[in-house]
């Protein structure tokens, strides 16, 4: 049996040629597996530190604080919030603040019983409805504009309520309390 033999050309001869050519027909060489390993680890840490570094950028937007040592993001400090105590605001301080409690569980009382608390520590002009949802497990102190973090934040711990969130949800008032579930004692 006569096996048939390829043509040669130029290309076939590789002590003429010592780099890759034509069909690419040198052998390849390679990398030892080690340093493949390495620039692996490096680009995943790399991907890493930047997932991180997206993850801080959008929880700050969220006034989220977040640590990242590694990059150099570290949490500010939150802010000092001075308390509202409404003894000792003036009359026309006073009118300017408006309370809405609003009952967001099957308690038929509940708003009543929370503006009656806020009453007897000083607050005024506080009016209650029932909530559009009654099946609220958490309450919350909502206020608007970023002024009034200071008067939510005490109306908050008046009440003993540890959520406080700025929203527009509820424009009719400077303060809203949605008492919830978790509010009943």
């Amino acid at each position: 049996m006569h096996v048939a033999k390829k043509p040669q050309d130029r290309f076939d001869d590789e002590s003429s040629y010592l780099g890759r050519a034509g069909a690419h027909r040198q052998p390849i060489s390679r990398r030892p597996w080690w340093v493949t390993t390495l620039i692996s680890i490096g680009v995943t840490a790399g991907l890493i530190l930047a997932a991180m570094a997206g993850v801080a950028v959008l929880d700050a937007r969220n006034l989220q604080p977040i640590d990242i040592s590694a990059l150099g993001i570290t949490a500010a400090p939150a802010p000092q919030i001075t308390g509202v105590d409404p003894t000792l605001l003036t009359e026309e301080e006073l009118q300017q603040i408006t309370i809405t409690v609003l009952n967001g569980t099957t308690s038929a009382t509940l708003a009543e019983d929370v503006a009656a608390i806020l009453t007897t520590q000083g607050w005024p002009n506080i009016s209650t409805a029932d909530a559009a949802d009654s099946t609220i497990t958490v309450s919350v102190v909502v206020y608007g504009p970023n002024r009034n973090l200071s008067l939510a934040t005490s109306v908050a711990d008046s009440l003993g309520i540890a959520a406080v969130k700025q929203s527009d949800t509820y424009p009719g008032a400077t303060v809203t309390v949605l008492v919830g579930k978790d509010f009943v004692r």
